[in-house]
């Protein structure tokens, strides 16, 4: 195998069990379930068959839309698109107050913590080797931001500052509820606006596309499949409801195999994901000790840190190190569909 083919089957596809093992399993993640006292590092990857949250199952069985009955992207109506996005939302729809995502995000029925917080910021650097070629080809003219999202293994800006990387705290005392209803991703020039989303279970995906003339049919692999969702330019965003914590793969499903991003969805609320510059914010921890983390899922690298997190501002940087002979000799397994 070339090894512009290696990377670019790496780069879409590998590692990534392993890195979604090493966030939920290995950092003690906050949440857990209710009956059996697991943490949030036994959830199964969301890329393996999964039973769909309660009351899913039933509307996705009496639901009409079906994978063979959406039209091309070139002649869907926007009525017909927005029926179709409709009946995937009331067959897979999750909300922050469901009875299902409080068992799995709140399992002691804790009241919202309240006591004093802390707001921790910083930067994810990397150094070491400069990302390599992925050795993909992107279309001339309409794609002009693809290129610079998905041409190499990972993204790195000014100052070594790296984009993309998930930043968590977890093992705090006290509930901390998610505040926002959605996650939002956009799409612009054949481009995710991140290659890195992290959720908490019971937020919805939103999808928007900001383009002003080409469709995508944006798809979150891992989740149950009802109906072709076409993003229409500038128009509505599609919605995903992702059924469980886990790993998620979002994609395109027409030919733009390079429009990809890694999904995770949390059993928490404390986390955020770098831009360019390699920054990060996460607000409203509990002060006291915490474990904080840094994971680059391109690369399958993270980096730990325990901390105290005092009330008000606090600073915390993260450096990762990239050995590219290190990295073509790992093994580099492909995830379930």
């Amino acid at each position: 195998m070339r090894t512009g083919e290696k990377l670019q089957r790496s780069a879409g596809d590998g590692r990534m069990r392993a890195a979604c093992v090493a966030l939920l399993g290995a950092l003690g993640c906050q949440g857990g379930n209710a009956s059996s006292g697991a943490t949030a590092g036994s959830a199964t990857p969301a890329g393996s068959a999964a039973p769909v949250a309660a009351g899913a199952a039933a509307a996705a069985g009496s639901a009409s839309a079906a994978p063979g009955t959406a039209a091309a992207a070139g002649s869907a109506s926007a009525g017909a698109v927005g029926s179709a996005q409709a009946g995937a939302g009331e067959a897979h729809a999750l909300s922050l107050t469901s009875e299902d995502v409080a068992k799995v995000m709140n399992p002691k029925r804790q009241a919202p913590y309240s006591g004093p917080t802390g707001t921790l910021r910083g930067r994810v650097t990397i150094k070491g080797d400069p990302p390599p070629d992925t050795g993909l080809s992107f279309p001339i003219g309409k794609c002009g931001e693809a290129a610079a999202t998905y041409g190499r293994l990972f993204r790195v800006g000014q100052q070594n500052g790296v984009a993309d990387a998930l930043v968590t705290v977890v093992n705090y005392s006290g509930y901390v509820p998610e505040r926002e209803e959605a996650e939002k991703v956009t799409i612009h020039g054949c481009a995710f606006s991140k290659r890195t989303v992290v959720m908490s279970y019971g937020q919805r995906l939103e999808v928007a596309n900001l383009d002003p003339l080409e469709p995508y049919m944006p798809n979150l692999e891992g989740a149950p499949f009802m109906a072709v969702l076409v993003a229409v330019p500038q128009g509505d965003p599609v919605k995903f409801y992702p059924p469980q914590p886990g790993y998620y793969h979002l994609v395109d499903k027409l030919p733009k195999p390079f429009l990809k991003a890694e999904v995770f969805v949390l059993k928490f609320a404390t986390h955020d994901v770098t831009g360019l510059d390699g920054k990060y914010e996460i607000k409203g921890i509990p002060v006291g000790k915490v474990l904080t983390a840094a994971l680059l899922p391109a690369i399958d690298q993270d980096v730990k840190r325990e901390i105290e997190i005092k009330e008000g501002e606090n600073t915390l940087d993260f450096e990762l190190n990239f050995d590219l002979k290190k990295y073509n000799e790992k093994p580099h397994t492909k995830p379930s569909p």
